[in-house]
């Protein structure tokens, strides 16, 4: 496939990599009036220093020369400093991409970077390069055989036995403790310096470093691969991050961009159709590079390739390696387990702890005696969860490369036959017989094209996330105090460099969002809520889910609106089904990339039932790879026999078929629940109940149905009750009402048709200190229904003091909205507010400059979910 890359920006310089050297660089250049663009592979700058967690006294004293005085010494003091040299002297930067291949104009000049990520493909156009990127595409690759030394930094102790050097090289504060940084050194000889054999090393050293005093093992092994660059030249004007600041900004002063961009690759032959779909909304307008993407080179050919290695997709590459297949797991950290490892929230909320969970939790507490964990109940010491997992995952034999992305996708039609993968030794393509979606955010089937839900559709309505610190003796710290989309990487830079700055007192932040909702696909089955209280039962059951309605934020779904889920648990039956993306083949997901309404996430994202339900998925691949098959062509009961020899499933679960279980006396939802299943069934039972003696909620069941039969009964019940205790936005701990009984009325009256007076009436009464539920109904209710007198209320609102500007249209403005909570809503609840009413302002006066300007500052933001409403 030949994709058309966007030009994101042209910039006089480009740095690729974020050394240290590298942000002082482009500091002193942006004071010599250049213009400078930072991309890097990681999700913080300092990378020398903090990858590697090499703290020697030198190379922070080098930080001393760039004039930089490093306050913390350690990973979270570091990322922050960097990031503030960067943005306090106007540089741009991305976060989370891996540089693809040079920029060439038609002279064949160095004219940029092609990049690839969780958005995508991208490139950047520059004047002159600074190449501080520890694998350059820019340089002859090193000699990769032969006899090579190691090494490998851990905080805390190491099993010093498994190595041919071990040796304390200094002392990390953390806590007001003093812990040893310990230097590992291994000897190896490399037969031909392959990806797959790369990784076998890396893996094997992060498995044999681990001793029960282990705190922390660094993010990447230092191979001694040294690329050295060309002398620079007008017609390569690429400079190492020890460049001279005047000499790189007279290149580029002296340079132009060029024209005829292109990217000189050469096409191959594959049996498959190398594709990218999974394009990012913000680019759509740049100019554009054809780039194809069957240029690439080929990597090895595997049974299973499980995209993501986080808390679904770990136990799916075990699972499917202990079956026998020959299995490739890609994370794009440096840890197994993501959320639940990397994440830093290491306790369960709820969950159905058994199968392949209770294994788990059971091995980590045999590995070492553990203060306060008790198994199956969480809690779980961070560290060790991701080393028992690094273990089994070398023990099945699953090939496994860290720090690596999945950025497109190899198809033949409709079938997922591999995958682009972006990581620290280049971009390649690997064939797979099966692949599971384990990315967590439907990453592969969008990049081939396969049916996916947005992260937003009708309303920012996404569960709160967050972003921990990361401390050497604390294993869990949940926060939920921003929203943040994982496939925009302008979203996740910010969140980032929020992060960066809100915990830049610690030892280190998280390098994963903790997003507790993601682009999901479109299923051969989705999920519903009213399936749950109903107690749905499937044929093709894979696990069993065990949770609440933890929300974190606001419903969307009529039934909880009419009445807000309750405090206690239900167990939810999630169908292979939903694990299949809608007539697609060779791919599943997993996760929260699973086929589900919205609203239920919350019932089947708890991390017990996510480990379950990627063991399942992997065993399921492995099936179907080694048999021949496609995804729905293995024998189901087969699949549900082997879950339920290994506990994941009851034995009971091998005759149920797709059915209703009922209802139980005590479901407080048993009514509602019953009409959603069958909605034209209930509106008939609706109606003649209406008649016969009218009531608010049934005028409000049939408004949202459709009926307008209760249309009198709502503008009556609008125009008569003041406003009510409204809901102001809360993610962490949100359980019931998301929004008050008038705000419901309104929300309703508003599918009915009729008249705006009454909403016009609670509209003119609304202060802009009122709660964000009350800016929500009106605002959805004058967006569907425009309504010319609205105009002037909705101005004087906007127009108030303080209720405009809380968009992050720069990271100074990511800055300007750190606050000390870690479950902050202030910042949200106003940005909330001001969109909601600009959209509503925006559809009842189209030529509204106020209503433009706010949308536009949301439109071109940095948040997506606000993005992305705002373009509607």
């Amino acid at each position: 496939m030949k994709i058309q890359v966007p030009v994101i920006r042209k910039t006089d310089v480009l740095v690729i990599g974020g050394s240290a050297a590298a942000c002082h660089l482009a500091s002193a250049l942006r004071r010599k009036n250049r213009s400078v663009f930072c991309v890097t592979p990681y999700t913080y700058f300092g990378e020398e220093l903090c990858a590697r967690l090499d703290f020697a006294p030198e190379k922070l004293e080098r930080l001393n020369r760039f004039g930089i005085t490093v306050w913390n010494r350690n990973p979270a003091g570091i990322k922050q400093l960097l990031d503030s040299v960067l943005i306090s002297a106007g540089v741009e930067y991305l976060y989370q991409n891996n540089p693809v291949a040079p920029l060439f104009d038609a002279a064949g000049c160095v004219r940029g970077c092609l990049f690839a990520g969780r958005s995508g493909f991208f490139a950047v156009a520059a004047r002159a390069v600074v190449d501080a990127s520890a694998n350059s595409v820019f340089a002859p690759a090193p000699a990769r055989t032969g006899r090579h030394t190691v090494a490998l930094n851990v905080i805390g102790g190491a099993a010093a036995e498994n190595f041919d050097r071990a040796e304390t090289v200094g002392r990390c504060d953390c806590s007001g403790k003093s812990l040893p940084l310990v230097h590992l050194e291994k000897e190896y000889d490399l037969a031909d310096g392959s990806i797959a054999e790369l990784s076998r090393i890396d893996l094997e050293m992060r498995t044999l470093a681990w001793a029960p005093e282990t705190l922390r093992i660094a993010d990447e092994c230092d191979f001694g691969f040294r690329s050295a660059l060309p002398a620079a030249s007008p017609e390569f004007p690429v400079y190492p991050d020890t460049a001279d600041a005047d000499e790189v900004a007279a290149a580029a002063e002296a340079n132009g961009f060029g024209t005829g961009w292109n990217f000189a690759e050469k096409g191959r032959k594959y049996p498959f159709d190398a594709v990218s779909f999974d394009t990012l909304f913000r680019w759509k307008e740049c100019e554009t590079i054809p780039f194809e993407l069957n240029s690439l080179p080929p990597d090895a050919e595997y049974d299973v390739l499980v995209c993501g290695g986080g808390t679904g997709g770990a136990p799916a590459a075990i699972s499917a390696a202990r079956a026998g297949a020959k299995t490739l797991c890609v994370e794009k950290l440096s840890i197994p387990g993501g959320i639940c490892t990397a994440g830093r929230i290491a306790s369960y909320w709820f969950g159905n702890c058994c199968g392949f969970t209770e294994e788990m939790d059971l091995g980590v507490g045999a590995m070492a005696p553990a203060d306060g964990y008790v198994p199956l109940k969480g809690h779980s010491p961070m560290e060790r969860k991701g080393a028992w997992l690094t273990r089994e995952l070398f023990r099945s034999g699953s090939e496994v490369r860290f720090n690596t992305l999945c950025v497109g996708a190899a198809v033949q039609g409709r079938k997922v036959c591999g995958a682009i993968l972006a990581g620290p030794w280049g971009v390649t393509l690997a064939a797979a017989k099966a692949a599971v979606d384990a990315s967590g955010n439907a990453d592969l089937v969008a990049a081939a094209g396969g049916p996916t839900r947005p992260l937003v559709e009708a309303e920012p309505a996404v569960q709160g996330a967050g972003l921990p610190p990361y401390e050497l003796d604390k294993p869990c710290f949940n926060t939920d105090y921003l929203f943040s989309c994982d496939s925009d990487t302008v979203d996740a830079t910010a969140s980032f460099t929020m992060a960066h700055d809100k915990f830049a007192n610690h030892f280190d932040v998280a390098q994963i969002l903790d997003t507790r909702e993601r682009r999901r696909i479109v299923g051969e089955l989705e999920l519903q809520p009213q399936d749950f209280f109903a107690h749905r039962r499937y044929g093709d059951t894979v696990v069993i889910a065990r949770s609440n309605f933890d929300t974190h934020g606001f419903v969307l779904h009529p039934m909880f609106l009419l009445k807000p889920a309750e405090h206690q648990p239900y167990y939810a039956n999630v169908p292979f089904r939903a694990l299949l993306p809608k007539a697609w083949e060779g791919v599943l997901a997993t996760g929260l990339g699973v086929s589900a309404h919205r609203d239920c996430m919350p019932l089947i994202r708890m991390q017990p039932d996510v480990q379950n339900q990627g063991y399942a998925a992997g065993l399921a691949a492995a099936t179907a790879a080694l048999e021949g098959k496609g995804f729905r062509e293995i024998a189901i009961r087969e699949l549900q026999r082997k879950l339920v020899s290994v506990k994941i499933l009851p034995e009971t679960i091998l005759t149920e078929v797709d059915s209703c279980g009922g209802f139980e006396d005590e479901d407080t939802h048993k009514e509602l629940a019953d009409l959603f299943l069958a909605p034209q069934e209930a509106e008939a039972r609706l109606l003649a109940k209406f008649a016969a003696s009218p009531d608010l909620e049934t005028a409000e069941l049939l408004a949202f149905l459709g009926n307008p039969a209760g249309t009198e009964l709502l503008e009556q019940t609008i125009r008569e009750t003041a406003w009510d205790s409204g809901w102001a936005y809360r993610g962490m701990g949100q359980f019931g009402r998301s929004a008050s009984p008038l705000d419901v009325a309104i929300m309703a009256y508003r599918h009915t048709g009729g008249d705006a007076a009454p909403v016009l009436e609670k509209l003119k009464a609304l202060t802009p200190a009122a709660e964000f539920s009350h800016f929500r109904a009106v605002s959805l209710y004058f967006s569907a229904r425009p309504c010319p007198e609205a105009i002037p209320e909705l101005e004087r609102l906007l127009q108030s003091e303080g209720f405009r500007g809380h968009a992050f249209r720069t990271h100074s403005d990511v800055l300007d909205g750190v606050r000390g909570s870690v479950v902050d809503t202030t910042v949200r609840n106003a940005q909330l507010k001001e969109l909601y009413t600009a959209k509503a302002l925006k559809a009842c006066d189209p030529g509204s400059r106020t209503a433009a300007e706010t949308l536009r500052q949301y439109r071109e933001g940095m948040q997506s979910c606000y993005a992305l409403f705002a373009a509607d």
